[in-house]
């Protein structure tokens, strides 16, 4: 084999070769770029998988702190009702009668007099209190029961103003008995019988209470 031989044959072996380098370059390079867009492929979704995982638990947690903040206040603002009692003062008193003289009048006569007769009743009662955590120093319903100093069951219907959880000032209507004057007796008449005085009859009617109360109880 001549130089001329060898140099062509050194020539083609050095372009074959060439071109196998850039072959396998070009290869390595494609290899490359499909295993990044794999990476690429699979990282966005997992990325988009994941921020929606976060956002959903986020919202999740977001509800129920908001669930939680709607109980707390629908406690902290909720009605209440309150047991107390305490003393009274009402202006549920009986009339007091009496015989006398009246001019133009042959005979005593059936008088009233005011002047022997009480101004207040007192007594002591049980009363419930109706009002709203959030103006708790005030009960728009107060109502109760009790007995006055003549042993009468009275009742009581009204509101109330409190003072801590414990005192409150209470006022309103009283409903109950007094006394009054037999069926046929009438005030600035003259009676038959001088007994009809002694044994009064009662009606039921209404006046203004007072009252001092302690809470003891409560139902929330």
């Amino acid at each position: 084999m001549d130089a001329r031989q060898i140099t062509e044959l050194s020539f083609y072996e050095m372009v074959t070769a060439k071109y196998l380098l850039t072959l396998v370059a070009t290869e390595t390079t494609l290899c490359s770029t499909m295993l990044n867009f794999a990476g690429k492929s699979i990282a966005l979704p997992l990325a988009i998988a994941l921020f929606c995982i976060t956002a959903a638990s986020a919202s999740a947690a977001d509800q129920q702190q908001s669930a939680g903040a709607t109980a707390a206040s629908d406690a902290a603002g909720g009605w209440d009702l309150a047991l107390t009692g305490g003393f009274v003062a009402t202006g549920l008193v009986d009339p007091v009668y009496a015989l006398g003289s009246v001019a133009g009048q042959p005979s005593r006569v059936v008088l009233r007099q005011p002047d022997k007769e009480s101004s207040v009743n007192l007594g002591i009662a049980m009363f419930a209190h109706v009002y709203n955590d959030r103006h708790a120093w005030v009960a728009p319903l107060s109502f109760g029961i009790g007995v006055r100093g003549d042993a009468r069951a009275t009742f009581y219907l009204g509101s109330a103003l409190r003072f801590g959880s414990h005192a409150a000032f209470t006022a309103g209507w009283a409903i109950g008995t007094v006394a009054t004057l037999p069926a046929g007796v009438v005030e600035g008449r003259p009676v038959t019988d001088t007994n009809f005085l002694t044994d009064l009859g009662t009606r039921t009617t209404s006046s203004w209470f007072t009252g001092v109360t302690y809470t003891f109880a409560s139902i929330r």
